[in-house]
């Protein structure tokens, strides 16, 4: 077989090298000219095309929220893994998908069943957000400073703050299945807690968000520049559809100008089920509403 496919392609050499011989000197074999749209069947050469090349790091999607003051971000998933068991002994589990002081206990960092933890983290090179990099993280953006104040309206003004950002969970943890929530035997007073708040604060709020609503914002405009009033070091959940919220944060009158950002470590994020739940082969989960406030009516 090696034998005969070497005779093909000097064969072919051959045939080659004998139409060359034979066409005339100075022929032109192929010629199309660039710019004459009617010798190219109505489209002119050169023509172009493009290729998109694209990477990107962790996790800035727009919520679609808009205003003066917003909530810009908060977690989109909190991933405590997939694991072989559980074990009254070791209940905790954190954010990086891994049970805590039980390592052979871990299947996957992904609770459905992937090779990548789910739980995003903060990727930014702004010095002024150094404490909150890497982190899982919410933020908060106040342009109210920005706003044009009717002088009769006292409910709506151009000073930052006066706002609240809280969180609570909105069920026990469900069990998935083919029908899909709601639809297994729950896991009933599991606790949620995020602890050691870290915070940071910028001006260069586009370059955080990239949202087109933050370019040309102007960090000239008004003059209280401080940080926020109260920040909560631990937010404790009680996974029940009757939690109430909870306080992460308070920016008093004329505090939080700018781009606010919480951050946790995964590590500090952690899922305690009872010693008593009884779990199956399934995956559970629940939602966490997160609600910036300012309480004025």
């Amino acid at each position: 077989m090696k034998f005969g496919r070497l005779t093909g392609t000097l064969l072919a050499g051959a045939t080659v090298l004998s139409a060359l011989a034979m066409a005339p000197i100075g022929a032109s074999f192929a010629a199309t000219q660039e710019g004459n749209a009617e010798a190219n069947g109505g489209v002119a050469l050169p023509q172009t095309d493009n290729t998109t090349v694209g990477i990107s790091f962790g996790d800035n999607s727009s919520n679609g929220n808009t205003g003066y003051l917003r909530l810009q971000m908060v977690p989109h998933v909190l991933d405590f893994g997939n694991h072989e068991q559980f074990y009254a002994k070791y209940p905790i589990f954190m954010a990086d998908g891994k049970n805590m002081s039980k390592d052979d206990n871990n299947r996957h960092p992904n609770y459905e069943g992937g090779d990548t933890n789910q739980t995003a983290i903060l990727n930014t090179s702004d010095t002024q957000l150094t404490k909150v990099a890497g982190k899982a993280w919410a933020t908060v953006v106040d342009k109210q400073a920005t706003r044009i104040q009717d002088p009769d309206d006292d409910k709506n003004t151009s000073e930052p703050g006066s706002w609240t950002l809280s969180v609570k969970a909105d069920d026990s943890l469900q069990k998935q299945t083919d029908q899909g929530n709601n639809a297994g035997v729950p896991i009933n007073d599991a606790v949620l807690s995020f602890d050691k708040t870290a915070y940071g604060r910028t001006q260069d709020i586009f370059a955080l968000t990239a949202e087109e609503q933050d370019q040309g914002y102007d960090a000239s405009i008004g003059t209280s520049d401080r940080d926020v009033t109260a920040i909560s070091t631990k937010i404790v959940l009680p996974l029940s559809s009757t939690d109430v919220y909870h306080t992460v944060a308070t920016a008093g009158d004329g505090y939080g100008k700018g781009a606010n950002v919480f951050g946790w470590n995964k590590t500090d994020i952690q899922l305690t089920l009872p010693t008593t739940a009884v779990v199956e082969n399934a995956i559970y989960t629940t939602t966490l509403t997160w609600q910036l406030s300012t309480g004025i009516k």
